[in-house]
């Protein structure tokens, strides 16, 4: 739920940081060379504008460096921009980075008070709500203990739980919540929603592209300091999935001082492009990690198409595997296939020309192409590995080549899990039997 009333506005906004390319270690060497240390200027914002609406759920979306933190530092005021201005409406509560705010010497409980302090609560206040604190941070025991003795996830939960028990109007928050249980996660998620029905403006810096479409009202994906796009979850994800991908294939991912000129591809023209991954043939003189075989046939070429751009695919969308492979030596009865992989390495489907029972394959040397066709792609989102494979009959491996491609699958569906599964739902009359 979301009105016309401004509550951030940000206007030409520009924020530069000083690299030092020479370090001083010594006084006698700060002394020596006062004001003449060598440095360059990163951009961090370039004349960045934008509007958050109250009772808005932005997502802010982009690759490391691309300046998301920097801009959500200027929101809360912890930093001030070299040109433009940030203006501010509401009660802030900022989750920005593990620990911050917090004294590693003090209790959990002695930090929650602090913390109250800091965001603006009275000691009265705190007092008011310390128990609401400590029962959603799940933190028992551990709550009079020093901090400095928290894991990462702990830290996590008593931050948290004060940020969100300050009634605040506006909330930020930077990744934080990835440290967190999958439990504890969902609970967050959920007094997030709550603080969204009260028209809570969020703002969440996060690489989980999912967990943005589901949650907000429109994402805002920064590339190179400045706003590359902004509006709809869906068609902002594709984009800049689309363009992540390809420079990671282009081997142009690579962080650097200098900005890169990356053009996103046009949603509004819905260009189909085809994911092609160009790869070497492989000297089967040396096994390595990740290949192996018999050399006697080589996978000289592997080609993902489908209709979403390069390295994407759309849950529930046609795609197509076609394998370029070499026959150096003739060969009888032999399979291909190909194996789906999370980027956890857990095995996600796996099939092959014989389990298909697509009929004794035999070549003579040449080169040709075999395809591994689906209709009906139904993977959920997220990031994938292919392994292709060519085999004898005694499964001794030709050609096996594990991570061969990598695929991001993004899905305009809420299912949870790793595939998505057909199907309706048909509501029946009580009177009808079962």
């Amino acid at each position: 739920m979301t009105n016309n009333e401004t509550v951030i506005s940000v206007q030409n906004v520009s924020k530069n940081f000083r690299v030092h390319l020479e370090r001083n270690h010594t006084l006698k060497e700060r002394v020596l060379y006062a004001g003449r240390a060598k440095y360059r200027d990163f951009v961090a914002l370039s004349d960045v504008s934008l509007t958050i609406s109250k009772g808005e759920s932005v997502g802010l979306i982009g690759v490391n460096g691309s300046g998301k933190s920097t801009l959500l530092k200027l929101m809360s005021k912890i930093l001030y921009p070299d040109a433009g201005s940030v203006t501010v409406q509401g009660r802030v509560s900022s989750l920005l980075e593990l620990g911050a705010g917090f004294h590693p010497d003090f209790s959990g409980r002695e930090n929650i008070f602090m913390n109250g302090a800091l965001l603006g609560l009275s000691r009265k206040e705190i007092n008011t709500k310390l128990a609401e604190i400590i029962d959603f941070s799940e933190l028992g025991d551990f709550i009079d203990e020093p901090v400095r003795s928290y894991s990462s996830g702990m830290y996590m939960r008593l931050a948290f739980s004060v940020a969100v028990a300050v009634d605040p109007e506006i909330i930020l928050i930077d990744e934080i919540l990835a440290v967190g249980d999958a439990a504890f996660q969902a609970k967050c998620m959920n007094r997030l929603r709550e603080l969204r029905a009260r028209e809570t403006t969020i703002i969440i810096v996060t690489h989980d592209t999912a967990a943005v479409e589901r949650f907000c009202d429109r994402v805002i994906w920064m590339h190179d300091s400045q706003v590359k796009m902004e509006g709809k979850p869906i068609n902002c994800i594709q984009a800049y999935l689309a363009t992540v991908f390809k420079a990671s294939n282009d081997g142009s991912n690579k962080m650097s001082f200098e900005r890169s000129e990356i053009s996103a591809p046009s949603i509004e023209t819905k260009l189909i492009q085809e994911t092609t991954n160009q790869v070497h043939i492989k000297d089967f003189s040396e096994e390595s990690e990740l290949r192996w075989g018999t050399g006697d046939v080589v996978i000289e070429d592997i080609k993902v198409s489908s209709g979403s751009g390069s390295g994407l695919v759309q849950c529930g969308e046609p795609l197509a595997i076609t394998i370029r492979f070499c026959v150096k030596k003739a060969v009888k009865d032999i399979d291909f296939g190909i194996g789906i992989f999370t980027v956890d390495d857990m095995q996600c489907y796996g099939t092959n020309t014989r389990l298909d029972r697509f009929g004794e394959i035999t070549l003579n040397p040449g080169t040709d192409l075999i395809t591994f066709q689906s209709s009906n792609f139904c993977l959920l989102p997220g990031s994938y590995w292919i392994d292709v494979a060519c085999s004898a009959a005694d499964t001794q491996a030709h050609d096996y080549w594990r991570k061969a491609v990598q695929i991001q699958v993004y899905s305009d569906k809420n299912d949870v899990g790793i595939c998505r599964v057909p199907h309706e739902w048909i509501l029946r009359d009580s009177q009808h039997d079962l």
